[in-house]
């Protein structure tokens, strides 16, 4: 019976000693990520330009509506940015909300001239994504 003890203790040190191990990478690989990266987590597999989203949080004012309207102008989009990020801006900008005729448009490579009216872009990237408001 001390036999199984001791061994069974033996094999519990030496596992503990490997999770400790594995924990201390996971937490260098996690402080070596930035600000952004950890901010916006998962969404980096859903949107195109982590710049887009800090943007749209700083000119859209926190009590106004936003859209974000998707379309095939989009370059650099992963397999989920179409299906998946009007839902995660729709997180990210909290408290801003979300309205189908709102003013402020989040465009994912967007048709610009079926938005509604006259619109205005605020900034822009390379990939098509701009924020704008439609007058």
């Amino acid at each position: 019976m001390a036999a199984a003890v001791v061994v069974a203790t033996g094999f519990g040190l030496g596992y503990y000693a490997q999770a400790l191990s594995h924990l201390g990478d996971t937490a260098s690989a996690n402080s070596r990520l930035s600000y952004e990266d950890r901010e916006i987590g998962g969404g980096n597999s859903i949107v195109v330009d982590q710049e887009a989203a800090y943007e749209a949080r700083g000119l859209i004012p926190p009590s106004a509506r936003y859209r974000v309207v998707t379309g095939g102008r989009l370059r650099n989009a992963t397999s989920l940015t179409g299906s998946f990020v009007d839902g995660w801006y729709r997180s990210f900008l909290i408290p801003r909300r979300r309205s189908p005729t709102a003013s402020w448009v989040i465009c994912y490579g967007c048709d610009v001239g079926a938005l509604g009216g006259a619109y205005t872009v605020r900034w822009q990237d390379d990939n098509g994504i701009s924020i704008g408001e439609v007058r």
